[in-house]
């Protein structure tokens, strides 16, 4: 690195993070520099949302459509746009359908884990193999 490691504080790392229920929601967590002219690379971390949540003047965004109300309308319209045609539909089962069965062959079975958390123990376990772990970084 061209900065001296003693100068630069605590690195996190980078982190976006998609949240599809029960709101959508974007959110970006970035290491950023501190302000000023100090020769020092002081680093910080910044976090930035996207959210469709209610702006600083206190007014709620416009409704939305859910997604099954705009493939309805859609269909009643005639716009297959966004609907995927039958060979799309069985390559994709296909796929999921061979995964599925060297599952069941080989016994292996995927990780379970709770809705909302960061994943299964073994994901952490994976990294620690390695002296790592998801949410830190050697710059």
């Amino acid at each position: 690195s061209i900065f001296d490691r003693d100068d630069r504080g605590e690195v996190q790392a980078n982190r976006m993070i998609i949240e599809l229920q029960p709101e959508e929601d974007i959110s970006l967590t970035v290491m950023n520099k501190r302000p000023g002219l100090d020769r020092r690379m002081q680093l910080q971390p910044i976090k930035m949302s996207l959210s469709w949540g209610v702006d600083g003047k206190g007014d709620a965004p416009p409704r939305r459509r859910v997604a099954y109300e705009r493939l309805l309308l859609d269909a009643m319209a005639g716009d297959s746009t966004l609907f995927v045609r039958r060979d799309e539909a069985e390559q994709a089962w296909k796929w999921v359908d061979e995964v599925s069965e060297a599952w069941a062959e080989s016994g292996l079975k995927p990780d379970e884990y709770v809705a909302g958390t960061w994943g299964p123990d073994s994901a952490d376990m994976l990294m620690m193999r390695t002296g790592r772990d998801w949410n830190t970084t050697d710059v």
